[in-house]
């Protein structure tokens, strides 16, 4: 996440602060009165996040992003624990299931086992095609699975699928 540190994407805001990669806050704004989504994005790929946020921002809704680059920092939140003591709750969250740290298995398990997360949405998202991947997604109550997609079009999607879920 460190090369995003200072970037400027179009209609956002962006801030970055926590640990060791740092969290990544985006908020997009679209001058509306309606209150931003928060979407939680665990996810150690910086272009993977450009990209949600650039197709995020095609969308007619303002979003708030916390992008954690790891499992760590990821548990961290979940239990709200140092610099995540007083986050506040997202109404998504986007967990990629291949991280450093702790990989998304242990985080979706950890997630559904957290009082103040029952309710909140939960998607998945990864390269990965496997069937036994996609079962225990279910199993594990994720509402969707994501395939990362491979060309820019795909990619702009994701906005739509995610404002879908927030509706």
């Amino acid at each position: 996440m460190r090369d995003l540190r200072g970037a400027s994407f179009s209609g956002m805001n962006v801030r970055v602060g926590g640990g060791d990669e740092g969290t990544l806050g985006v908020s997009l704004g679209h001058g509306s009165v309606v209150p931003a989504a928060r979407i939680l994005v665990i996810e150690d790929s910086s272009a993977d996040v450009f990209l949600l946020g650039r197709a995020l921002d095609k969308q007619d809704r303002r979003f708030e992003l916390t992008c954690l680059a790891d499992g760590d920092d990821a548990l961290a939140f979940i239990r709200r624990e140092g610099a995540y003591a007083d986050a506040a709750i997202p109404n998504l969250i986007l967990v990629d299931l291949n991280l450093p740290k702790c990989d998304g298995e242990e985080l979706l398990r950890e997630i559904r086992n957290t009082k103040h997360l029952v309710g909140v949405p939960v998607c998945a998202w990864s390269s990965s095609q496997s069937r036994r991947d996609r079962d225990l997604l279910k199993e594990l109550g994720v509402v969707r699975f994501i395939t990362k997609p491979s060309g820019l079009d795909q990619f702009m999607e994701i906005g739509k699928i995610l404002t879908d879920l927030l509706a």
